[in-house]
């Protein structure tokens, strides 16, 4: 039954709707006064939505239904009364979410729901002490028909300016015919029969014909079994027979099995990654051996940081190795190197020689790492 007592009737409605924020600015101020919650009368300023007869009618659109306002206990409006009615004859889902922004943190609202005959069906829990949140949520199953609201300030205290928020979905159908308690005649008996054989060739094909399980039919169907490895007419590249009869296209892919290495073009440095994956050329190609100067060198010790003019631009990448030349591009005992950063025009690699050691004008030979070296 309703939670909240039976409010008298009091002043009209027209007088809470003339500022809604002094009434929320009353209970500020009467809480702060105070300094504690003491009895006030709680229908003082409610108007005719106090009562369920009063109730403010809210209409439905599109399955939803809003309804807005403030209640205060301390302001003498604590009760708002709405109504409202779910689309006519069906039933569902009812989801009702109330949030509301009190004065001050820690003050409460509450939602009830009753039905049109003013009995309760749900309602929301009271929040603990010092509670911050400020929205609660309720769900009803087989909603059907009108039904009311009742939002209201529950402690003398509270006080809010609430939206409320009701969506309803419709449920499916659900049949209620018990086939199983149906009684149902059994067939006529009949005499077993064999049907007559029925012959299967390639252009006169049925499925459902257990004598055409070994044959494939004209045009082929690669989903039927007797098809398996069978390219049907015209050939489907789709279809992985068909690359291994199929002539190579042009361009030429590397997919169809008459495509030989001699279809594709020479590998080169310049190449794409992706179409370097496409050639067979480039199985096994590594790109050649590029010799740059050192540009720079930065000591670290006995090892020296080196910076060579020659990058990606040149198609030399980090991975790559090396190793210093002397003056006769011999390669010099102990220089090797890895290549750790690489710019557009030029690379960098530590080497575990003395900068002292490294010939004025000296080269490198950088060598791409390929599996076939």
């Amino acid at each position: 039954m309703v939670r909240v007592p039976t409010l008298r009737r009091g002043r009209s409605a027209a007088w809470r709707g003339t500022s809604s924020a002094v009434l929320l600015l009353a209970a500020l101020l009467t809480a702060a006064l105070a300094g504690c919650p003491k009895n006030v009368k709680q229908d003082s300023k409610t108007g005719e939505d106090g009562k369920s007869d009063g109730a403010v009618e809210l209409p439905m659109t599109n399955n939803e239904v809003i309804a807005k306002g403030i209640v205060t206990y301390p302001g003498g409006d604590r009760v708002d009364w709405r109504v409202f009615e779910l689309p006519k004859d069906q039933v569902g889902t009812m989801s009702i979410k109330v949030v509301w922004t009190p004065p001050r943190p820690g003050l409460d609202l509450q939602v009830a729901v009753l039905n049109q005959w003013n009995h309760l069906v749900q309602e929301t829990k009271a929040l603990p002490k010092r509670s911050k949140k400020k929205n609660k949520e309720l769900t009803i199953e087989n909603a059907k028909g009108k039904y009311f609201l009742q939002i209201y300030a529950p402690k003398r205290g509270d006080a809010g300016r609430y939206t409320v928020t009701v969506t309803f979905a419709t449920a499916a159908p659900v049949d209620t015919f018990d086939w199983l308690k149906e009684s149902i005649a059994d067939p006529p008996k009949l005499a077993a029969v064999p049907p007559p054989p029925v012959e299967c060739t390639p252009t006169s094909f049925d499925k459902k014909n257990p004598a055409c399980a070994s044959i494939c039919p004209v045009p082929a169907d690669p989903a039927w079994p007797a098809c398996a490895g069978v390219c049907p007419t015209p050939p489907d590249p789709a279809i992985p027979s068909c690359l291994e009869s199929m002539p190579c296209p042009n361009p030429p892919d590397r997919k169809f099995k008459k495509c030989t290495a001699a279809d594709f073009p020479p590998c080169k440095a310049a190449m794409t990654p992706e179409d370097k994956k496409k050639n067979p050329n480039c199985d096994k190609y590594c790109p050649p051996d590029v010799i740059a100067e050192v540009t720079n060198e930065a000591p670290e010790g006995d090892n020296t940081t080196i910076t060579v003019n020659a990058g990606k631009t040149d198609g030399v990448d980090k991975g790559w190795t090396g190793e210093l030349l002397d003056g006769n591009d011999a390669p010099i005992k102990g220089s090797k190197f890895t290549v750790t950063v690489v710019t557009p025009q030029a690379a960098v690699a530590k080497v575990k020689v003395s900068s002292s050691a490294i010939p004025e004008g000296a080269r490198v030979r950088l060598k791409a790492p390929c599996v076939n070296r």
